[in-house]
C-alpha cells in the first residue's frame, strides 16, 4: 500500500497553487515539484520536512508533463538529491535545453490569422520564469503501460495526451488511486495547446481528439481518488468526465454558431468568443479554438481553406 501525501505548492500563474504529491515509500517519489521560484522551494522544503522527509530522501521525480508550473524546480532538486527524473520521450524533448517553444508553435499562430503587432504583444508577455531543463540530469523515459515499482506498490504509467503531447497519468490498481496532473481537474477543463505533432513534423497535433480518446480511456477504469495538478482531491471523475464532454460539445455548437455569419479564421473566432483576452492569453484562446476547428473539419462538420496563409473555417 502506497502512503501518498499533497504537497500544495504556490505559483505566480493566474491558475494558482499547484498539487505535487511525495510517496513515501521506497523510491521515495515526487510527482511533479512546482515553479522554479524561491517561495515554491521554500514551501516545498517546509512542507515535505513536516512529513519527516529530507530532498535527499528521494530517490525517483515523477513530471507529468513539461509545463513551467509542474517541473520548473526539477533540476535543482534532482541535483540536491541524486535522484532519477522520469518523464515521457515527448517532454523529454522539450527539456533539453535546446527547445524553441515559440520558434515551434509561430507557424500555426500565423496561420490563425492573427496580426503582426499582436503577435509581438502576445510574445513580450509570455512567461516570464526560465524553462527548465534536464541537461545534465539522469533521466528515463515513460512509456504508456509501464510499471513503476515500489516496496509496498505500483504505479502504471498510462499516456494521455491533449494538455500536452508527452502527458502521462499514473494508477494505482491496489488502492484505485489516480493522480491526473493536468488532465483531469475538478474545476476547470485542460486547454488543448497549438503544439506541433511529434509523430508528424509541420502538423499540428490533434490535441483535442487525443484528449477525449484519454477521457473514454479514464472513464473505465475503477478510481477511487483522483489526486489532481490543481484544486482539492475528488472521487467522482466521472462526473469531471461528462462535464468535459459537455464543455467541448458547447464550444462546438458555439464556432458553429458563429460561423452561420460566414467564414472566419481561428483568430477571429477567439476574439467573439473570447473578447477580453490579453498578452499570451491569446495565444491560449486561439489554441482551444483552433483544437475545436481541427476535429470539426475532421468530421466534415466544417470545411478549410487557406489564403495567403492563412486558413478560413465556413460550414460549406
Amino acid at each position: 500500500m502506497l502512503s501518498v501525501y499533497q504537497l500544495i505548492i504556490p505559483t505566480p500563474y493566474v491558475v494558482g497553487h499547484i498539487n505535487a504529491y511525495l510517496i513515501n515509500n521506497e523510491p521515495v517519489t515526487l510527482i511533479d515539484v512546482g515553479p522554479q521560484t524561491p517561495e515554491a522551494m521554500k514551501v516545498l522544503r517546509e512542507m515535505l520536512s513536516a512529513l519527516g522527509v529530507g530532498i535527499k530522501n528521494i530517490s525517483r521525480i515523477i513530471i507529468t508533463h513539461a509545463h513551467p508550473d509542474h517541473c520548473g524546480l526539477v533540476a535543482e532538486i534532482a541535483a540536491m538529491a541524486g535522484a532519477t527524473v522520469y518523464v515521457h520521450n515527448w517532454e523529454e524533448r522539450k527539456l533539453n535545453g535546446e527547445h524553441d517553444h515559440l520558434r515551434e508553435r509561430l507557424p500555426f499562430v500565423l496561420e490563425s490569422g492573427i496580426p503582426k503587432e499582436m503577435v509581438k504583444k502576445m510574445i513580450g508577455q509570455r512567461d516570464k520564469l526560465l524553462h527548465p531543463t534536464l541537461k545534465g540530469v539522469p533521466t528515463r523515459l515513460l512509456y504508456d503501460n509501464q510499471t513503476l515499482d515500489f516496496d509496498q506498490g505500483s504505479l502504471q504509467v498510462m499516456h494521455l495526451p491533449g494538455h500536452s503531447p508527452g502527458h502521462v497519468c499514473l494508477y494505482d490498481p491496489e488502492q484505485r488511486f489516480f493522480f491526473s496532473g493536468d488532465f483531469l481537474l475538478p474545476h476547470i477543463t485542460p486547454n488543448p495547446l497549438l503544439e506541433p505533432d511529434p509523430e508528424r513534423p509541420g502538423q499540428r497535433v490533434p490535441a483535442l481528439k487525443q484528449y477525449l480518446q484519454g477521457l473514454d480511456r479514464v472513464e473505465v477504469l475503477d478510481i477511487a481518488l483522483v489526486f489532481p495538478g490543481h484544486g482539492g482531491l475528488f472521487n467522482d471523475y466521472r462526473t469531471v468526465i461528462n462535464a468535459g464532454r459537455q464543455h467541448h460539445l458547447t464550444q462546438f455548437r458555439q464556432i458553429k454558431n458563429k460561423l452561420q455569419a460566414g467564414e472566419m479564421n481561428s483568430y477571429q473566432l477567439s476574439r467573439v468568443i473570447y473578447p477580453g483576452l490579453k498578452g499570451w492569453n491569446i495565444f491560449l484562446g486561439i489554441s482551444e479554438i483552433q483544437a475545436h476547428l481541427d476535429l470539426l473539419v475532421e468530421k466534415g462538420e466544417i470545411f478549410c481553406r487557406q489564403r495567403q496563409g492563412v486558413n478560413y473555417y465556413s460550414l460549406s
